[in-house]
């Protein structure tokens, strides 16, 4: 298989095209603005780098009529509302317009697959922590963010309709891992906890109330690969995860235990993990794993523990 796999230099698309090589699949990624070399080269002779401003249609074009692609996993785009807010136009470029254009690409050079890396962030009005959301419920985004990927969501299902496109959407969640290591509040607290555990700072602030379906990057990539080589996808819209919510009191407890003598004390309220989204439920549905066979591998404690060993390796910690 030939897979192309966009905003391959992000947090989940540098994932997939490493797990991709690993397996033998011949990649072709794509980057946009920032390229670092060393992380690329890491990856070795089976993944082509290109760079390209998916919003282009002529750049888009030049991609698929030079390299022969098979399947596409759509990752780029303008990833959280903290970049989208202050350039709407640009994420509305980028996430819509650039959706756009790589479906048509898909249809007109006949690619079997088409899987968009879309987000829980077009359920933005569903606040309840506890109540899943299942793949049909409907969405109900607010912001900029939220609001183009759903655009980019109902692109890819018409042209699954219209065209008979075997294009879908899945929906990832909070996700976390390597190579990220940072304090935003749009990446959530594992991040966050775990680096400054590691560091040796006591932990003292508020959030205990904040919960969320946190997602390890490598079952995302991984899922989204197996979506990608799968013989049929029957839906157009799939939920990739643990299908239920983690405090930040469970994150807290996986980090003391991957880190001993952490000290992570934390007092009422959501902030700041929902200053750029709203608190919603887990995503949840048996869609994913009925037609792919795929269900993530690592629970909380495995996950954040491998971040941490992770953590400790890296030439920057």
């Amino acid at each position: 298989m030939n897979l192309l796999v966009t905003g391959a230099m992000g947090h989940v698309g540098y994932e997939i095209a490493r797990q991709a090589a690993a397996r033998g699949i011949r990649v072709v990624a794509t980057h946009a603005g920032t390229f670092r070399a060393a992380d690329a080269e890491a990856l070795g002779p089976g993944v082509t780098w290109v760079a390209g401003d998916l919003s282009d249609p002529a750049a888009v074009e030049a991609i698929a009529a030079r390299h022969a692609i098979d399947a596409c996993i759509h990752a780029a785009a303008v990833s959280n509302e903290a970049y989208a807010k202050p350039e709407p136009l640009k994420a509305i470029a980028a996430n819509v317009g650039g959706t756009a254009n790589m479906l048509d690409a898909a249809r007109r050079h006949g690619w079997r697959r088409f899987v968009l890396v879309s987000t829980g962030s077009v359920f933005q009005r569903d606040v309840d922590p506890v109540r899943p959301i299942l793949e049909d419920h409907p969405p109900s985004p607010i912001n900029i963010y939220g609001t183009t990927k759903r655009a980019a969501e109902m692109l890819t299902t018409m042209y699954r309709a219209t065209f008979g496109l075997s294009a879908a959407t899945v929906r990832i969640s909070w996700v976390f891992g390597p190579p990220l290591i940072t304090d935003s509040p749009t990446r959530g607290p594992i991040p966050s906890f775990l680096g400054r555990a590691l560091r040796g700072e006591a932990i003292r602030e508020g959030g205990a109330d904040f919960a969320a379906s946190f997602t390890y990057v490598a079952d995302v990539a991984e899922g989204l690969i197996e979506a990608a080589r799968a013989p049929a996808l029957n839906h157009d819209i799939y939920h990739l995860g643990s299908g239920v919510n983690f405090t930040a009191g469970e994150v807290a407890a996986a980090v003391r235990k991957s880190v001993p003598g952490a000290v992570i004390e934390l007092g009422p309220g959501t902030l700041p993990w929902t200053t750029y989204t709203s608190p919603r439920g887990p995503l949840a549905g048996e869609r994913f794993k009925q037609d792919t066979g795929y269900t993530v591998r690592h629970s909380l404690d495995a996950a954040v523990a491998a971040y941490a060993a992770w953590m400790r390796s890296a030439p920057r910690g």
